[in-house]
């Protein structure tokens, strides 16, 4: 599972770029769910490099 640190801009980037709708945005930053499957997709797309494997 993938996991957004603190660095997360709140751009919407990932979210968008998420096959399996696993990411939603909360109060601080975006969220990786339980429906994650380790595709990678949203680390790619990061401008700040705030997503990365658990």
């Amino acid at each position: 599972m993938h996991v957004v640190s603190d660095e997360c801009v709140k751009c919407g980037a990932c979210e968008a770029t998420c096959p399996t709708g696993a990411i939603t945005e909360g109060e601080t930053k975006y969220v990786v769910g339980d429906a994650c499957i380790d595709c990678g997709a949203c680390e790619s797309v990061c401008p700040t490099g705030a997503i990365a494997a658990e």
